[in-house]
């Protein structure tokens, strides 16, 4: 018959018919395939797209698995797609035929359906304009071209859904391979980990001592936030300084400023001490404006020992600072929390330290002033023995004319030239 000809030459070929009216409407999904055919069934892992593989029970009620690659589209049951099929029965080959069907697809929100018939139109008419311009064609030099092709004559590859210059697609693979050995890498420091506590204690051991490689320090860094036990984190701050990278640096840092035992901050500074990384000295003057009250006196002992007397002026606006008790309403009682105290634990239970007790029904900030004695200790040493205690405003005057003092003699004859 003329029109199974026609649905022929567009590429359609009925692969399943069931018995009975082709014109009914059926409430089922309709299922085109690459090549060519139709399949109508229910679609029964709808839910999982995307996937490998089409789960279809077909109207036979078969159960149907086909590779994803097998689907040109799949279209999920609905009154338009009985009424699709019907159209597409009486759809005459010729460019009108389905530039009419194309443009009631688009009318319906039926995406693969309409490229279909779009595609058909430009065998039909290569210069079709309008077709072209619907597939998204543009015109370059007289040649009508894709936007992937305009693409990748601009040098862009396809990677993970998206357009990208071969850098980027470099940087993004090695990004990931980066991120497979630092997984890898966990898994086998946990190994070690356990195997301290057992027979194959000297196996863990030797595992970590020949630690280099720089893929493991974010997985270090992981172990020795979760570790209790100060030996095992010398372990592991051992293998950091032997790998000595920025992350790696970064890591003894935060162990000299964040760990709660005193001894890994002692630790962790001399390794820094010894391995001197460039603008460490800027970390712990960031350091010294911190909310938490220890780890400015952390950072004013490092700053001692590096012997940096550049840092003088900061260290002389720390001398005396002010953090925060924060007082919250927690049912009938309130948790006072001292967001930077002195004398208190900064690594309790509260990121901060705290202390229940009981108070009114609102919530409080009061501000705490604190001498820091580290930082008093650090301008002592780093001032050549000066002490003018607590007193920012001695401390400022004396800093002021040992820069004047120190200043290089400017010749007035040359600077008025």
């Amino acid at each position: 018959m003329e029109h199974r000809s026609a649905v022929g030459a567009i590429g359609f070929v009925i692969l399943c018919v069931v018995a009975g009216d082709m014109g009914r409407v059926v409430a089922a999904d309709l299922f085109v395939l690459r090549n060519g055919g139709r399949l109508r069934g229910t679609w029964l892992n709808r839910q999982e797209a995307p996937s490998p593989l089409y789960a279809i029970r077909t109207e036979e009620g078969i159960v149907l698995k086909l590779a994803a690659a097998e689907v040109r589209w799949a279209l999920p049951q609905g009154p338009q797609i009985a009424q699709y099929e019907q159209l597409l029965e009486r759809c005459p080959d010729t460019v009108d035929g389905h530039w009419q069907l194309a443009e009631w697809c688009r009318a319906q929100e039926l995406k693969g359906p309409r490229e279909a018939h779009l595609q058909r139109i430009l065998e039909l008419d290569p210069d079709h304009f309008a077709a072209r311009r619907a597939l998204g064609f543009s015109q370059l030099r007289g040649e009508w071209v894709t936007p992937d092709e305009i693409q990748r004559r601009r040098g862009y590859q396809r990677y993970a859904g998206r357009w990208r210059l071969p850098q980027e697609i470099e940087l993004l693979e090695s990004s990931q391979t980066a991120e497979h050995a630092q997984k890898r890498w966990l898994v086998q420091l946990l190994r070690w980990r356990e195997m301290l506590n057992s027979s194959a204690a000297r196996e863990a051991y030797q595992g970590f001592e020949d630690l280099r490689d720089p893929q493991a320090v974010r997985a270090l860094t992981i172990l020795l936030q979760r570790e209790r036990y100060r030996q095992v984190k010398l372990l592991y701050l051992d293998a950091l300084e032997r790998i000595g990278t920025p992350p790696a640096i970064d890591a003894l840092i935060a162990g000299t400023l964040q760990d709660p035992d005193d001894e890994i901050f002692h630790a962790c500074l001399e390794k820094l001490v010894r391995l001197q990384p460039p603008r460490l000295e800027k970390r712990y003057v960031a350091a010294l404006k911190d909310e938490h009250n220890v780890r400015v006196n952390r950072a004013a002992f490092a700053l001692a020992r590096l012997q940096d007397t550049s840092v003088l002026s900061p260290l002389i606006a720390a001398l005396v600072t002010t953090h925060y008790l924060v007082i919250p309403k927690v049912s009938d009682h309130y948790t006072a929390t001292f967001v930077g105290t002195a004398g208190g634990a900064p690594f309790g239970d509260a990121p901060l330290g705290g202390t229940g007790f009981s108070a009114g029904s609102e919530t409080q900030v009061i501000p705490q002033t604190f001498r820091n004695q580290e930082v008093l200790t650090a301008l002592i040493r780093l001032s050549g023995g000066m002490n003018f205690g607590f007193d920012q405003r001695a401390w400022q005057h004396w800093l002021d004319n040992e820069n004047n003092r120190t200043a290089p003699a400017v010749d007035a004859r040359r600077s008025g030239r």
